[in-house]
């Protein structure tokens, strides 16, 4: 069953109906013909009907707009469909239960038999669509509230993944890195030295501008990531390359959630061992609808402490933009990570 529905909630509702409904059967049939015990059998007999039917009509938006059908076409005429089909069918079996319980024939046989069979029908489509305004009521309010907590949910990872920007940028590891390689350039080149500082000028500035944006175009990203790419580059020479093959198309037109890329490239440089003589290669590639970001593994015996706040934060992010999760792929020679492109 799908998570989607709110089944306690449908649940209470079924039994409110079923029982306001059979309340409502007996106390009328009791005016009109004045027999309490065939009043009760009739009030049993909806009980049994408006119980199987609402339960049905569970089952039944779950197969045809539970998550996985609910983009298909038509999804939501063939529930109705369906639906008063289901309707009819339980209304004979229940009414052949009844007959065969109580000894009793059906009504309308005979030359009334269309009349009573349509009023019937009529009736019971009625009940039915009763049980599918009241399921679909409970349905909305349930999505709405559940929008607006996944709503509330990501602005905090919003707040959140600007925390970690600023974090990281006050980070003494990486002030300590940053500064120390400025120092270190200047002596031996200046021309590197201040290539170094105009891109971590870019990446402080861009993680500051963009505190607030959940989705950024893929041309923002890669240029916030190739700040930071650069940076590192610098420090460590014929140590680390990177290559990129993403279409142009999909840079300018398509999306990643904002500080996606960097993280992906600070783990790498964070686990693994990089030196000219076995350098790594970081590739970030459009695949399928998807960017993956591969590197050769060369894992450090020593590993610096990682919370694991990045990649989890992301994986959060991509859950309440309704998209698919992250995924990470690993073997003995190389590790990948593939998140989606976004469409606004």
């Amino acid at each position: 069953m799908s998570n989607d529905l709110p089944l306690k909630s449908l649940k209470t509702l079924n039994w409110m109906i079923t029982l306001a409904t059979a309340l409502l059967a007996f106390i009328f049939l009791l005016a009109v013909i004045q027999d309490a015990y065939q009043s009760l059998l009739r009030a049993l007999q909806v009980i049994i009907f408006m119980t199987a039917q609402s339960f049905l009509n569970i089952f039944l938006l779950d197969v045809f707009t539970g998550r996985k059908q609910a983009e298909k076409k038509y999804a939501r005429l063939k529930f109705y469909i369906a639906s008063y089909i289901a309707c009819i069918i339980n209304w004979v079996f229940v009414k052949t239960l009844y007959t065969a319980i109580t000894d009793t024939k059906w009504e309308g046989e005979g030359p009334h038999i269309f009349q009573a069979y349509s009023l019937a029908i009529l009736a019971i489509s009625v009940l039915n669509t009763l049980i599918i305004v009241l399921q679909d009521l409970v349905i909305l309010q349930h999505n709405k509230a559940k929008g607006e907590i996944e709503n509330l949910q990501l602005k905090a990872n919003v707040s959140e993944t600007a925390n970690l920007l600023l974090r990281q940028q006050i980070h003494p590891h990486f002030l300590f890195n940053a500064l120390n390689t400025i120092k270190s350039l200047y002596k031996r080149d200046l021309q590197q030295g201040e290539d170094y500082l105009v891109h971590l000028a870019n990446f402080l500035r861009a993680s500051i501008s963009h505190h607030n944006t959940e989705i950024t175009l893929i041309k923002d990203e890669l240029e916030f990531c190739l700040d930071y790419l650069k940076m590192q580059q610098i420090r460590f020479g014929a140590a680390l390359n990177y290559s990129i093959a993403i279409s142009e198309d999909t840079i300018q037109h398509q999306y990643l959630p904002f500080f996606s890329l960097q993280p992906l490239i600070e783990n790498v440089l964070k686990h693994n061992d990089l030196t000219e003589e076995r350098p790594i290669l970081i590739r970030i590639k459009e695949e399928n609808g998807y960017v993956s970001v591969t590197n050769n593994l060369q894992l450090r015996n020593y590993k610096e402490t990682s919370t694991g706040q990045g990649l989890s934060n992301l994986a959060e992010r991509y859950r309440l933009l309704n998209e698919e999760a992250i995924t990470i792929k690993s073997d003995s020679h190389f590790f990948t990570v593939r998140i989606k492109i976004l469409q606004r």
